[in-house]
């Protein structure tokens, strides 16, 4: 390696004839060395965020009191107090009273698991202005009790404004925003993630990722993210430096539906047990706006589709739009998470040029699937052999923390051990995570392989699991992970971003198990 890019890649042989005095030579002992995983979706500072307040996954209504009470044993009254996670079924009936009878004296706000729905209580509803006589906003279900009296539950409310007033004190205060960045770094470095495709929305957080990356403390590459729905924030996010390499900008991202466990995910066929509900999503006419002012200035979309339904009314207007306007068809639009996708749908894909960024974290709850939409719809979700089979380019990360883990081996796990037809291959899955990845951010000439030339992002895995059996894929740790040719991470060794791992010109990092 030299200057931070892979010098050559080969045999041991032919390796040593490229040294000079001064390389330094690790020997991986036959372990596998495979590119940097690259996550195709994250966000990062919410990440942070998480790990700051009680995790609420999978705890009862009860235990959530209990946790976050705990946590919150000293907030002030009228201090917003937020925690994140719970879902259905281990918390069945959300309810406003269950959380007025613990916090009357304060707005409590619980995001649900995926961040589509929210468990408010009536001070929090209060602040917001829903009451019994407040109509659904567009695109927004208010769930409501037998009387027509809000429950505290809604679902799609992207505007609440005490959210986003949390959202915007992380964002405004350096130390708040960095604090997060360093706990998501941390959390990359370990599980060998070297590349994320940040959900960054706010300029702030692309200005503390240069002071990082000049101060030599920036241990993952990151494309930044615009939020197309927030206009104003889009010319703010072309004023810090971008080099390309460690901080570039990424594409303008779009909600087209919600998701499968708020019931707002629009699809083809009602959700199980719900013959009124398809869930809810954009009109064709407002995605054909948006794909024209995409090709007009030639940005790459990413839309946020999980429903049949939102994924077809989506081809459906770009086919209209590359009619009059062929270049949008090159610009690699994605379809965020497609969970769910017709099978005529999918070569439409292929033919219009639109990939799909997947998130396997979601193969998790397949019970929950089945719950929510049978089990013949179920077993086609996801369906990942299909894309492949088909020539869709496809793309793997977390959607962390909207889902569980970011944990790329446990990822490849879950498409290869799934049951049904779609599931895909370790070495399909692995290609998924690096050049796929790669693919999806226009640098597959720089990420995403072991060849001479591109970035020395790469990882010491315990094993290879392409070779191991399926079912112990998920015990495969990271030992060590470079980026640029330093070593950020090594098992049991807390390796500081900062730290000069290396001494000055070409390495050797080892050889291919």
């Amino acid at each position: 390696m030299e200057g931070g890019k892979i010098l050559f890649a080969g045999s041991s042989r032919e390796a040593l004839a490229q040294s000079i005095g001064h390389t330094e030579m690790i020997d991986a002992g036959g372990r596998t060395i495979v590119p940097g995983f690259n996550d195709n979706h994250v966000h990062s500072i919410i990440l942070g965020d998480h790990a700051d307040v009680p995790s609420l996954a999978g705890l009862n209504a009860a235990q959530i009191v209990k946790a976050v009470r705990e946590h919150y044993s000293e907030a002030s009254p009228g201090e917003l107090i937020i925690a994140y996670g719970w879902d259905y079924p281990d918390c069945p009936d959300p309810d406003r009273a269950i959380l007025d009878a613990a916090f009357p004296d304060n707005p409590v706000v619980l995001p649900q698991y995926g961040g589509h729905g929210q468990w408010l209580n009536s001070r929090a509803l209060e602040v917001i202005g829903i009451t019994r006589d407040t109509p659904d906003p567009p695109r927004v279900v208010i769930d409501r009790d037998s009387s027509g009296e809000p429950t505290g539950v809604v679902r799609e409310m992207t505007g609440n404004p005490l959210v986003i007033g949390h959202f915007f004190a992380m964002h405004a205060s350096r130390s708040m925003r960095e604090r997060r960045l360093r706990i998501a770094l941390d959390d990359f470095r370990r599980l060998g993630i070297t590349s994320v495709q940040d959900n960054s929305w706010y300029v702030p957080t692309v200005f503390s990722l240069t002071r990082l990356r000049d101060a030599g403390e920036l241990t993952a590459r990151y494309s930044c993210w615009s939020h197309g729905t927030m206009p104003d924030t889009i010319p703010l996010m072309s004023l810090p430096v971008y080099d390309g390499e460690w901080v570039k900008r990424g594409p303008w991202k779009y909600f087209l539906d919600g998701t499968f466990t708020t019931h707002t995910a629009w699809l083809e066929e009602p959700y199980q047990g719900e013959s009124d509900n398809r869930g809810n999503g954009m009109q064709k006419s407002d995605v054909a706006s948006i794909l024209t002012r995409l090709a007009t200035g030639g940005t790459q979309g990413a839309f946020h589709a999980i429903g049949d339904r939102a994924i077809r009314e989506f081809l459906d207007a770009l086919e209209e739009i590359a009619a009059a306007s062929p270049r949008v068809t090159h610009m690699r639009l994605r379809i965020e998470h497609g969970q769910l996708i017709r099978g005529e749908d999918i070569p439409r894909l292929r033919d219009l040029g639109v990939l799909i960024s997947a998130q396997p974290s979601a193969l998790g709850t397949p019970e929950k699937d089945v719950a929510l939409l049978g089990r013949d719809r179920a077993e086609r979700a996801y369906p990942y052999r299909s894309l492949l089979d088909a020539g869709v380019p496809l793309s793997f990360g977390s959607d962390i923390p909207g889902e569980s883990s970011c944990d790329p081996m446990l990822g490849i796990h879950r498409v290869v051990n799934r049951s049904g037809p779609e599931r895909i291959t370790a070495e399909e899955a692995l290609r998924c995570y690096t050049m796929g990845s790669a693919y999806a951010e226009f640098q597959e000439e720089v990420k995403g392989s072991l060849e001479a030339g591109k970035f020395a992002d790469f990882v010491m895995l315990s094993q290879d699991p392409t070779e191991v059996s399926s079912e112990s894929i998920k015990d495969t740790r990271v030992l060590l992970t470079v980026v640029g040719g330093k070593i950020v991470y090594e098992a049991g060794v807390a390796a500081g971003p900062t730290e000069e791992s290396a001494t000055p010109g070409q390495r050797i990092a080892g050889r291919r198990g």
